[in-house]
């Protein structure tokens, strides 16, 4: 299946590029590589819940530079794995083509959040691309109807911040767009289930996918 967004007056990146989003891996190496050596794509953003180290160490195939989040089953090996590897984004501000990223893995929230936090204290540019774990409070997080489990924290990170794009997962029953103000949200639903999303930052187009 696919999801195409139309240009959103106000969602502006200011950077043409194809950006790769994957999450909720939960162990399925073998997708995550299929996706990675299948799909064109300037950059890759992994929102967290690898599980398996080696669904970490996976994200070598990928063609372009990768950045990823903890989530919140991922385990302290993950972290060390992601870390090691250089593509860790808890708790960090990063920039790529110009563009600034800011991270908060699922791990240790709170710990993540704080560490970002002291990051943006001495930052005076914009952040472009905001990757969260958890959704924001009401949106994209309903695992069913009337039952709201994203994060207070992250809505308000997001009211400050005011990202272009916003990824994040966790919620695997709402994968798809919202846009809020001058944020597009994207929860690229779970790997494990096939789903992952591509974005094209020139025109806001969201095509959310699943392999067959």
């Amino acid at each position: 299946m696919s999801v195409l967004v139309e240009r959103v007056s106000g969602v502006e990146m200011g950077k043409s590029l194809r950006v790769l989003h994957v999450s909720d891996i939960h162990c399925a190496t073998d997708r995550l590589v299929r996706v990675l050596r299948g799909e064109e794509y300037d950059v890759v953003i992994a929102s967290g819940d690898f599980e398996c180290v080696d669904t970490a160490e996976a994200l070598v195939n990928a063609s372009s530079d990768v950045y990823a989040v903890t989530g919140n089953l991922d385990n302290p090996a993950v972290y060390r794995k992601l870390n090691s590897m250089g593509v860790l984004l808890d708790g960090r501000v990063v920039v790529f083509e110009e563009l600034y990223i800011a991270g908060v893995g699922g791990l240790d929230f709170k710990g993540s959040l704080a560490k970002l936090q002291r990051e943006l204290g001495e930052l005076q540019a914009r952040i472009a691309i905001l990757v969260t774990h958890h959704p924001p409070k009401g949106v994209l997080d309903e695992p069913r109807e009337g039952l709201h489990i994203g994060l207070g924290e992250v809505s308000n990170l997001v009211d400050r911040l005011r990202p272009r794009l916003h990824l994040f997962g966790h919620v695997h029953e709402k994968p798809g767009y919202v846009v809020r103000g001058e944020t597009l949200h994207v929860n690229a639903g779970p790997l494990k289930r096939g789903y992952y999303a591509l974005i094209e930052t020139q025109s806001m187009t969201v095509k959310i996918k699943q392999l067959k």
